[in-house]
């Protein structure tokens, strides 16, 4: 048969297959049931007959035309089930109407146009840690039901397939017996046991941590957690014994420091907890931090009220009556170096004086009202530059102490390999510098957020500091255990400017990509500090700033919210991470700056506040400095001769120097010639 023909023939069917269509839809509700068994067998007859002509175009048409055919096929496919499955409903329907005599007319007429919402079904692109949860919603909406048949099936799972798995079950003919077929080819490519578990795995390992304590990231760690443990048990892998303890440590360690101090509380010294026991006391923790962000909305407008005191009585954990410990007189009695004791003793928040808590941890947004630093007001120290117990005001004001508290290192003896010749020494006398000034602005530093791999290959948000000035690479102690890498030894000066130098904790190396795709990564040596920097920016800023640039990507976007720095990043990736555009909101106003962690915001905010900061340098003095200046002072100076030409100058200077009304000195020009030789002048 010639394929004109087969096209001819194709053209016939497919008016027939409209024409009956059409007076089927028009006379069904009229129809009963020998005539809509008489349609159908109708529809089936044409039904045969285009697979017959489809199955000839296959082979006679060339192969650029094959897939043309094929789709041109599933359409008309596609309309004659419907007017199968309609035909099909109908009939089941005046049965039951035939056999339900005492059912009135008008409770029928109602049945009919009651009609649930159409389940859909879920999709599959070939990502193989989605076959599970694909294969069991599909066979129980399609495979197990027994009015489909094996044609119907296999049409619905070729509608719901994308990508690579609609490729293996796309030359399929749709026929009863090829969905058993197709349904074997994708079971064979996509349920690999082995492979799946290591996807789910990964998924758990990937499981983003805890950054603060919030109910919502609490209940997403638990609920990613269990999907996880759930599709492990459909792969008849059972989490219990070793592997649920695994398990168990694996979600401790992606806990908030907060989160985890509760948790490590309500445990019993001497029993290994379960991880069933950690996601009901997370999901527990989470149900009671909702309880209290509700109570703070209702009590927003008495900032004074302890919002937890309607679930809890207030006790002062120092004279243990029933008052908070700053409103405690016994506590405010004692002098500040014993306050500050008592605090590190009892591990009490520096900033608002409460248990349970770090300083690092507090939400509370107060200052010091002495000295604008993040601790309490009872726990500041008086410098004698405070005769009022205040900073002063003054942006001149300079005072210089020999006696004040100078910082020093301090290096374990784990990572301590210096052998040179000059270790410090803390017993070296210290001069201290310090300087204050006021500013009703602040400026904001090139602040990003990072996802920082850990030791179990998932990743951490970690927040960076972009330094251009600056050759080394940092990376804070607290953070590096956070992550839970491993550091080598190296003993190394970290000079900054105006400070003294630093020693190095180790060194150590990072992976780490931006918040928003990992599509891009850097790796680097950083080296280990106690600190970086303090809080950036110094103090939080209005939600507002961030609106200008809410249509870019930042880089930080929390970057108007004062935090600690984990990581800075040095001169050799921070310069070559921009891109040159940026956009700015105006003079002495934040700018954008594009990198390649996204919009970077820098530059002065204005403030109402007035701004206060400190500036301390430490410069340390060696004790055989300190010797040799002694011989310097003891010995009696030498004479200097001076030429004819100096001591010219040195009498020139004498006789005509004088002072102005500013304090600046004025001397006369010195000439080795007449001035008329220069063609000056005198007047």
């Amino acid at each position: 048969m010639k394929v004109k023909a087969c096209l001819n023939q194709k053209k016939a069917i497919i008016s027939s297959l409209t024409r009956l269509k059409n007076n089927t839809l028009e006379d069904i509700n009229e129809l009963d049931s020998s005539e809509l068994k008489i349609r159908k067998n109708r529809f089936d007859t044409i039904g045969e007959e285009l697979k017959t002509i489809f199955d000839n175009l296959f082979s006679l048409a060339r192969d650029t035309e094959i897939e043309d055919y094929i789709l041109e096929k599933q359409e008309l496919f596609d309309t004659w089930e419907e007017m199968l499955i309609l035909l099909d409903r109908r009939v089941s329907h005046l049965n039951k109407t035939n056999k339900n005599t005492e059912v009135t007319h008008t409770r029928n007429s109602n049945s009919t146009e009651i009609k649930l919402p159409t389940l859909s079904l879920p999709t599959f692109s070939g990502v193989i840690e989605e076959w599970l949860t694909f294969s069991d919603l599909f066979q129980a909406a399609v495979t197990n039901n027994q009015n489909l048949t094996g044609a119907q099936k296999l049409q619905y799972l070729k509608g719901v397939l994308k990508g690579d798995a609609q490729k293996i079950v796309q030359s399929l003919p749709i026929t009863d017996g090829n969905f058993q077929i197709a349904w074997g080819l994708l079971k064979e490519r996509y349920f690999h046991k082995r492979e799946i578990l290591s996807s789910l795995m990964k998924k758990l390992m990937n499981i983003s941590p805890i950054t603060c304590e919030s109910h919502a990231q609490i209940l997403k760690l638990v609920d990613s957690t269990k999907e996880c443990v759930r599709l492990l048990e459909t792969l008849d892998l059972k989490v219990e014994g070793t592997a649920d303890i695994i398990l168990m440590f694996v979600i401790q360690f992606k806990l908030d420091s907060t989160t985890r101090g509760w948790w490590e509380r309500s445990l019993d010294s001497e029993k290994i907890p379960s991880l069933s026991e950690l996601l009901q006391f997370l999901t527990n923790h989470a149900r009671s931090l909702m309880t209290e962000g509700y109570g703070v909305k209702r009590n927003i407008s008495n900032k004074k009220v302890t919002l937890v005191a309607s679930g809890f009585q207030l006790h002062c954990s120092y004279c243990q009556n029933n008052h908070n410990l700053n409103k405690c007189d016994a506590f405010q009695n004692l002098s500040v170096q014993k306050r500050v004791n008592f605090v590190k003793s009892n591990n009490i928040c520096f900033n608002c004086l409460t248990q349970f808590h770090r300083k690092s941890a507090c939400k509370s947004t107060n200052k010091c009202r002495k000295c604008g630093k993040s601790h309490h007001t009872l726990l500041h120290f008086m410098t004698p530059s405070e005769p009022n117990s205040s900073i002063p005001r003054d942006a001149n004001n300079s005072v210089l102490s020999a006696s004040a508290q100078v910082f020093h290192p301090v290096m374990s003896d784990a990572t301590n390999t210096d052998t040179g010749p000059n270790p410090p020494n803390v017993n070296n006398p210290s001069i201290t510098s310090c300087s204050g000034f006021d500013s009703n602005s602040q400026v904001l530093l090139c602040t990003a957020l990072v996802n920082v791999y850990d030791s179990f290959g998932g990743t951490q948000l970690c927040r960076v500091l972009l330094d251009p000035g600056s050759k080394a690479w940092l990376i804070t102690n607290s953070c590096l255990e956070r992550l839970g890498l491993p550091r080598k030894r190296a003993h190394v000066r970290i000079s900054c400017l105006g400070a003294s130098d630093t020693r190095t904790n180790g060194i150590s190396e990072i992976k780490f990509t931006p918040h928003f795709t990992s599509n891009i990564s850097f790796v680097t040596s950083v080296y280990v500090v106690n600190k970086i920097v303090g809080q950036l920016p110094h103090f939080s800023l209005d939600s507002s700033w961030s609106e200008p640039f809410s249509d870019l990507k930042l880089a930080d976007p929390t970057f108007f919210k004062s935090g600690p720095i984990d990581i800075l990043i040095g001169v050799n990736i921070a310069l070559p991470m921009l891109k040159g555009q940026s956009l700015s909101l105006g003079d002495s106003k934040p700018f954008a700056v594009r990198s390649d962690l996204g919009w970077i915001v820098a530059g002065n905010v204005p403030s109402e506040e007035m701004f206060s900061s400190i500036a301390v340098n430490s410069i340390q003095v060696v004790t055989d400095d300190l010797v040799s200046n002694f011989w310097k002072l003891d010995s009696v100076p030498e004479a200097s001769l001076l030429t004819s030409e100096e001591r010219a100058c040195e009498d020139h200077f004498i006789e005509t120097h004088v002072r102005n009304e500013d304090g600046r000195y004025v001397v006369r020009l010195p000439f080795h010639s007449p001035p008329s030789k220069l063609g000056i002048q005198e007047n």
